[in-house]
Parts: C-alpha cells; sequence; structure tokens
C-alpha cells in the first residue's frame, strides 16, 4: 500500500506492508526538486521504482541505514544513481544482514547496494540543505535541514513526543543531544519519515526531548531508592508486553533503563 500527499514543493509516499488490508509499519519517503529522501523498504520497491521513474528523481539521500529507510537502493543503483549516506553507515549497507523474523515480514531483507558519504551539505537544483549529523536512533542518523524554507527532515529521531519502548540498540545520550541540536534550528516546518508532515513540529520536537530528559531524572531516581533493571521497567508508563513479544525483545521499556543507566559515550555491546 502506498500513499502520497503533497505539501508545497515537497511530496510524500507513506507506504506499508499490508496483511488482510492491515498496514504492518507505516513508513515513507519523500521527494522534493529531484531529490529523494530515503528509499523505502525492499518489500516496497516496486512502488519506490515508480516514483522514482514518474518524477524523474536524480538523488538520493539516506537518514540512516535502517532497511525500511535504505531497503530499496539497489534499484536506485539500477537507474544510475549512487545513494548518499553518513560515511558510518556506508559498511552495512554495502552487505546488509536482517537477522530478525519480524523486520523480514515487515520490510523485507535488502540487496547490498552501492552508497557513498555525503558532505556537510547537499544541493540541489533549486535547494541547499545542512546535512546535521543526529545519532541516537542509530550512529549512522542524519537530519537535512534548509534554512531558507525552513523545512527539517527528521529521519526516524522525532516518530512522537512520547515514546513507549525503545530498541535495544538505540542510546538515549545521543539521542537528547541530537534533539538539542535540531529545537535549537527553529524549524517552520517538520517531516517525519513515517508520519509526514508534523503539526506544530518545533514544539512537539521540543516536548520529545523534555520526556526523555524528565525519563531519564525518573529512571536515575529509582535506581537510587534501590530498584532494578526491571522494577524500574515495570514502573515506567505503558504496556510493552505486545512490543517485546511482536520483536524478540527488540523494543521494550527495559531499553530505556539500560541506556539511561549506561554511561553517555559507552559501548552499547
Amino acid at each position: 500500500m502506498i500513499i502520497s500527499s503533497d505539501h508545497g514543493e515537497v511530496r510524500y509516499f507513506r507506504m506499508a506492508r499490508t496483511i488482510f488490508g492491515r498496514a504492518l509499519y507505516w513508513t515513507g519517503v519523500y521527494v522534493v526538486d529531484g531529490l529523494l529522501i530515503d528509499s523505502g523498504p525492499p518489500n516496497m520497491r516496486r512502488h519506490v521504482a515508480r516514483v522514482v521513474d514518474e518524477l524523474g528523481v536524480r538523488q538520493c539521500v539516506t537518514t540512516h541505514g535502517h532497511e525500511d529507510h535504505s531497503g530499496s537502493h539497489a534499484l536506485l543503483n539500477a537507474r544510475g544513481i549512487v545513494p548518499l549516506a553518513h560515511a558510518t553507515g556506508l559498511a552495512n549497507m554495502a552487505d546488509p544482514r536482517v537477522n530478525d523474523l519480524y523486520r523480514r515480514v515487515t520490510w523485507g531483507s535488502p540487496p547490498p547496494a552501492q552508497v557513498a558519504a555525503i558532505g556537510e551539505e547537499l544541493e540541489t537544483p533549486a535547494h541547499r540543505f545542512q546535512v546535521i549529523h543526529t545519532p541516537g536512533h542509530s550512529d549512522d542518523h542524519i537530519a537535512l535541514f534548509e534554512p531558507d524554507r525552513g523545512w527539517l527532515f527528521t529521519g526516524d529521531l522525532y516518530l512522537a513526543p512520547r515514546l513507549k519502548v525503545l530498541r535495544d540498540d538505540e542510546d538515549v545520550h545521543a539521542m537528547i543531544a541530537s534533539l538539542r541540536r535540531l529545537v535549537a534550528l527553529a524549524p517552520a516546518v517538520v517531516f517525519c519519515q513515517h508520519r509526514g508532515l508534523v503539526d506544530d513540529g518545533a514544539e512537539l520536537l521540543r516536548r520529545k526531548l523534555q520526556f526523555l530528559v524528565e525519563l531519564g531524572e525518573r529512571i536515575r531516581a529509582l535506581r537510587e531508592r534501590g530498584l532494578d533493571e526491571e522494577e524500574i521497567a515495570r514502573s515506567l508508563p505503558g504496556r510493552d508486553l505486545m512490543w517485546r513479544l511482536w520483536t524478540g525483545g527488540h523494543f521494550a521499556k527495559r531499553h530505556f533503563v539500560r541506556s539511561f543507566l549506561r554511561p553517555a559515550g559507552a559501548s552499547r555491546r
């Protein structure tokens, strides 16, 4: 399933694999001035190919290397386009390995692709984007900011102002620092890869930053009272049972606890 929407010069394509007519997990790509922002999951490559061909895509930038964002890079290679990405993610996209069953079911397994390192700026015929390294969701995550229009493409850094679960490989300390960098830009328009245009996006980015800062304070306070990781996780708001079952524990509340209690900059492995 694919649904398109127009936001001035920016066109958004929201897509998902469906089972019995129900979307498993929405993601999306943007096209602006011949630039494709992310290439979508591998199981949506036929839809992405049509977008690329019909809209005359000439460039592609990758917000990060997860397969729902970079999984159709190989079809771009076949059209003579080498997607750009942060240097830390090139090796994974050149030899992608998706071992989790839920990821293969939801998005598929991407083939290897040729990807090149992006610089600090990216130009299209009509726009110049600032490339901002925003680790946290992944080490190679970037955001794009077009200062003349105030556009901010946040990849997976926004998602929602409040999160119930965290991936086991996310770094909340880096995420908070990245959110601070984006909030300081005071963007006029915020585009999320999964949610599309975010109404009042600058304020919601600020709220997410505040949520994470306060969540970290709560977790550290509970640890000082002597609670262990599982006890702290159970005390956090929301339920995560279905997330844990569906993803084999890859997404869970306890990852918030482990990430916040890990010193900033410490290895996650």
